[in-house]
């Protein structure tokens, strides 16, 4: 019976030993292995997906910086509120370098279809000669800011009128132009 014990039941003894040690001390092991290795590929998946963000945020801060004249350009077109002071110079100016009697504007801030950008109406009277006056929409038209010729009327010469002056014609401009 020695030797059964010895052979046998010892052998088998440690066998069921050992089985037991797996279930209870190796497989919550290797389970929790296999959960880090899992979140290892989970971490290196995200980490993989950050630096492609990060690229592609570097090249749209890329983008921006090459076309940041733009929009200099752009808030130089439409700035932010009306600014009628400087408006009041410019259109001043432009008729004086043209040649042209600046006798009045008229502001009429209008009701915008947009949120953001909304219109200022202006209704110009000048007064000189019709090449002058095209020279001044002209003007207006290589302006830095955004100016939209709405309607145009002119007086002074009337039908059959033969010793008219035609440098004393009278311009009405309704313009519009824009701003944030």
């Amino acid at each position: 019976m020695s030797n059964l014990l010895k052979y046998i039941v010892v052998p088998l003894g440690l066998f069921f030993v050992a089985i037991a040690a797996i279930f209870w001390i190796l497989l919550p092991l290797w389970n929790n292995i296999q959960s880090a290795l899992e979140l290892k590929k989970a971490n290196a998946e995200n980490l993989a997906q950050r630096e492609k963000l990060a690229a592609n945020l570097r090249h749209l801060i890329g983008q921006y910086n090459e076309r940041a004249s733009d929009f200099v350009s752009f808030s130089q077109a439409v700035p932010a509120g009306q600014n009628i002071p400087e408006l009041l110079v410019n259109l001043e100016a432009a008729a004086s370098e043209n040649g042209l009697i600046f006798s009045g504007v008229d502001f009429k801030p209008q009701d915008s279809t947009s949120l953001k950008i909304k219109v200022l109406k202006m209704d110009i009277k000048l007064k000189g000669s019709y090449p002058n006056f095209q020279n001044y929409v002209k003007a207006l038209e290589k302006s830095l800011r955004l100016f939209d010729v709405a309607a145009i009327s002119f007086n002074g010469i009337r039908p059959g009128e033969i010793n008219v002056n035609p440098n004393n014609l009278e311009f009405n401009l309704s313009v519009n132009t824009y701003y944030q």
